[in-house]
Parts: C-alpha cells; structure tokens; sequence
C-alpha cells in the first residue's frame, strides 16, 4: 500500500496502520486497488473492507492458500491471512475463489480446511 507509512520492524503496527489507511481511503468513497506485497498485508485490507460492506467475496491468485492456523507459532504471518479472515467474519467462504494453487509444503489435508468452509 503505497500511500500508507508502515513499520518494517513491527507486523501487528503495520497492520493496524493498513486497517486505517484502507479504513480512511473507504470513508471517502473511493474503492482501494492493492497489488502485491507481504501476503500479511491481505488481512487489514479484508478488516476495513468488512467494517464498511460486510464480508466481501474475494478472488485470491496465488501458488499458496494462505490458510495455515499459525507460522512458526504466529497467528499473524503471510500465510495466515485468509484463515485469520474466516475466523474473523471478514470474508464470504462461498463466495471465495482461490486460483493457482499448489502444494503448500506443510500438508496434503491443507487444502481440506478451506473447502470445508466453502472455498472453491
């Protein structure tokens, strides 16, 4: 997010700040475009997104899904966010594509998680 200071050495302040840079974007009408990045950087984006419209349907292109419970005992990581978004309310998992993936390295029964909540 270009336009948003973030913190490289703080994780939980910089998504606090990308919740309220999208939070401020939205209050003025204007719809957020965010490309790339720290895949952790998809979890303030959903936050803000949810507070104004409810959970969203998402369209997510990536090798990985991005579901894991925790990385290295963290529950915020860049390959936690869509979990994290479930738990939270934020996404609509029938309404959720997820295109691209492969093997995530940890888990065959990775990919049965996100189809029990409805992803497709």
């Amino acid at each position: 997010v270009g336009d948003i200071a973030t913190n490289p050495y703080n994780l939980l302040k910089s998504v606090d700040a990308i919740e309220r840079g999208i939070s401020d974007i939205l209050s003025h009408g204007c719809k957020p475009l965010s490309l790339g990045g720290d895949h952790t950087m998809t979890l303030p984006i959903l936050r803000a997104m949810a507070k104004k419209h409810g959970p969203v349907g998402l369209i997510h292109v990536d090798a990985h899904a991005d579901i894991n419970d925790t990385m290295f005992g963290e529950e915020i990581a860049h390959g936690t966010p869509f979990r994290r978004a479930v738990e939270e309310g934020l996404i609509n998992a029938r309404r959720t594509i997820q295109i691209g993936l492969r093997g995530t390295g940890y888990a065959a029964e990775d990919f049965d998680w996100p189809r029990r909540q409805g992803f497709k």
